[in-house]
């Protein structure tokens, strides 16, 4: 088992303002919850008021990266790693230190349609990718997803298994007689570069314009995003979000789960959706909305 020390944070963390108190000779292997963490571990406690305190004082860890702020207990069995964001920090120590050693392979079941351009990427088992895809370098497609014609996945993104993406959006008009219609849907999806969408997806395709997924976008499982539908660069949209057709999410957004947003409804940039929240006119920048119908509840100052 592999252990690390204190120049490994250093180094790490070189980019942040990082201040260390107690044991400097403290070395961890594994990366633990707080609560749980034995003496081989680093964990991260995120409060700075009492809550914080309490955890301290009980961890068994031998190293934690706290906030700044926290009154830290006196402690020289520990070593604080004090920093602004400790989860970000943490997350970095242990992104170090279990590097993806992923192969960038295609799985001798994927289907690969005609006239793609596929980079230096993997796909996993029975993944079928329609024709003229774009995969982008270091994207990662996970087994069983499905990728339709026409669609454009950018570099370093990352497809969860049986996501769906550019297949027709739904759409009908009605004829004299009642009966629908279905709409042609002639456009496409394109994904910007380290975008992940998570696992049973689904992101349709627009009907003469394409559906827009920007840079770092990031959606949790089960969330389903509409014909033409444009979401901003850093949105993270969380579990079972339903986004309509033609809504137009600004940038660096906050989608609440189980949140749906009517058709043709636009969120500002850095819009926050609460849990659950029905969102059915427009919301504006830095403006935190909640219930149903969806009102605003607050406004983030900037």
């Amino acid at each position: 088992m592999e252990k690390y020390s204190e120049n490994f944070i250093k180094e790490i963390l070189a980019a942040e303002k990082i201040e260390l108190i107690g044991r400097q000779d403290a070395v961890f292997a594994k990366f633990s919850d707080i609560v749980a963490a034995d003496r081989d571990s680093i964990s991260f406690c995120k409060y700075r008021d009492e809550r914080g305190q309490r955890l301290l004082e009980a961890t068994h860890a031998a190293v934690v990266v706290c906030p700044r702020g926290v009154v830290l207990p006196k402690r020289e069995d520990i070593l604080f790693v004090v920093v602004d964001n400790p989860r970000l920090c943490f997350a970095r120590l242990a992104a170090a230190a279990n590097p993806d050693k992923s192969e960038h392979k295609i799985h001798k079941t994927a289907v690969i349609g005609e006239n793609c351009q596929i980079g230096r990427v993997s796909i996993g088992a029975y993944a079928v990718i329609g024709d003229n895809v774009f995969l982008g370098d270091g994207s990662i497609i996970f087994p069983n997803v499905v990728i339709d014609d026409n669609v454009v996945i950018g570099r370093g993104s990352v497809i969860k298994s049986h996501t769906t993406i550019g297949q027709k959006g739904f759409g009908f008009e009605f004829d004299k007689d009642g009966i629908p219609f279905a709409i042609p849907h002639i456009g496409s999806v394109v994904i910007g570069d380290n975008v992940e969408i998570g696992a049973h997806n689904t992101i349709a395709r627009g009907a003469l314009k394409n559906t827009i997924v920007s840079d770092y976008v990031k959606t949790d499982d089960h969330v389903h995003i509409a014909h033409n539908v444009r979401v901003g660069k850093r949105t993270v949209i969380t579990a079972c979000a339903e986004i309509s057709g033609s809504v137009a999410i600004g940038d660096d957004c906050h989608l609440g789960p189980n949140c749906s947003i009517m058709n043709g409804i636009a969120l500002g940039d850095r819009a926050l959706v609460g849990l659950g929240a029905v969102v059915i006119r427009a919301v504006p920048d830095d403006a935190v909305v909640a219930g149903n119908p969806a009102r605003i509840i607050k406004k983030n100052e900037q």
